[in-house]
C-alpha cells in the first residue's frame, strides 16, 4: 500500500508540474503578443525592394545592395520581444552602401533562446568570407556572447544599446568592438552602461546619440519598454546618426582585415 501511494503521490505531481509550465508558458505567450513592439509604418514600408535594395522575408530578411556584390556581411540579432522587420529603415540605408544585411529573427523574439543562430547565417550564406555581428538591446547582448565565442571568425561587433554578458567579458580581445548608445543631450551615456564598461576592450569605439531612447534604432509601435527618458530628437534624426556610425564601424573594420 505504501508504494502504491507513492506510485500515486509521483504520477498527480508529475501531472501538476505539467500543468504548472502549460500555464507559465500560456501566460508568457500572452505576455509576449501583448507587450511585443510591432514593427511601425515606415518600417514595413521600408521592406520593399527597389532599384538600390532587395529586400527577402524568408527564413531570414536580407537586405542586399541590387547592382554590387556584398563586400561584408551583418548580422543582426533584434531587441527583446521586437518585431526584427522594425529595423527595415535603418538596415536597407546600410545596405545601399554595399553591405549584405541579414537580420535573424527569434525564437518567441528573444535572442537568449537561440544566441548561435548566427551559425546557421554563416553556412547560409558561404560566399560572404567576412562577417560582423551586431545587435540591439538583448540582441546585442547576444551579439556579444556570439562575439566571445566566435572572435576568430569575425571581422567585428556593433552594439547598439547595450554590453555583452560580464561572463563573456571582450576586455582582453582583439576584435573590434563598437557600442552606439543612446545619451544625455550632453553626450553622457547611462550610467548601468559606463558601469559596464570594463567587459568592452580598451579599443572600443563608444558612439553617443544626444538625446535619444532606447526604442528609436527601430520603428516600432507599442511594446513593453519603459525610457529612461523622453525623446529629445525625433526618431529619424536618431537613425541617421545610427545610420552614419554604423556604416563608420563597418569601414573601419573592413579596413582593419585588409
Amino acid at each position: 500500500m505504501e508504494q502504491a501511494g507513492m506510485t500515486k503521490f509521483l504520477k498527480y505531481s508529475a501531472g501538476a508540474i505539467v500543468l504548472l509550465l502549460v500555464v507559465l508558458f500560456g501566460g508568457f505567450y500572452v505576455w509576449g503578443e501583448m507587450s511585443l513592439a510591432k514593427a511601425a509604418e515606415p518600417a514595413l514600408a521600408a521592406m520593399q525592394s527597389d532599384d538600390r535594395v532587395l529586400v527577402e522575408d524568408g527564413r531570414f530578411i536580407t537586405f542586399r545592395p541590387a547592382t554590387t556584390e556584398p563586400r561584408l556581411g551583418v548580422i543582426f540579432y533584434p531587441g527583446a520581444n521586437c518585431d526584427s522587420r522594425g529595423y527595415a529603415p535603418v538596415f536597407r540605408r546600410v545596405a545601399s552602401r554595399g553591405y549584405l544585411v541579414v537580420d535573424v529573427p527569434m525564437p518567441r523574439n528573444f535572442a537568449i533562446f537561440a544566441p548561435s543562430r548566427a551559425d546557421e547565417v554563416r553556412a547560409a550564406y558561404p560566399e560572404i568570407k567576412r562577417w560582423v555581428i551586431a545587435g540591439h538591446s538583448m540582441g546585442g547582448a547576444m551579439a556579444g556572447y556570439y562575439a566571445y565565442h566566435h572572435q576568430d571568425d569575425l571581422a567585428g561587433l556593433i552594439i547598439w544599446d547595450s554590453y555583452p554578458p560580464e561572463q563573456n567579458s571582450l576586455a582582453d580581445s582583439d576584435l573590434p568592438v563598437w557600442h552606439i548608445h543612446r545619451a544625455t543631450l550632453e553626450g553622457a551615456a547611462p550610467e548601468k552602461f559606463e558601469a559596464m564598461r570594463h567587459v568592452y576592450p580598451v579599443s572600443s569605439t563608444w558612439v553617443p546619440v544626444p538625446g535619444g531612447i532606447h526604442m528609436y534604432f527601430g520603428s516600432f509601435d507599442g511594446g513593453g519598454y519603459k525610457e529612461q527618458w523622453t525623446p529629445k530628437i525625433s526618431r529619424e534624426a536618431q537613425q541617421d546618426i545610427v545610420v552614419t556610425a554604423t556604416l563608420n564601424a563597418l569601414l573601419a573594420m573592413e579596413k582593419s582585415g585588409s
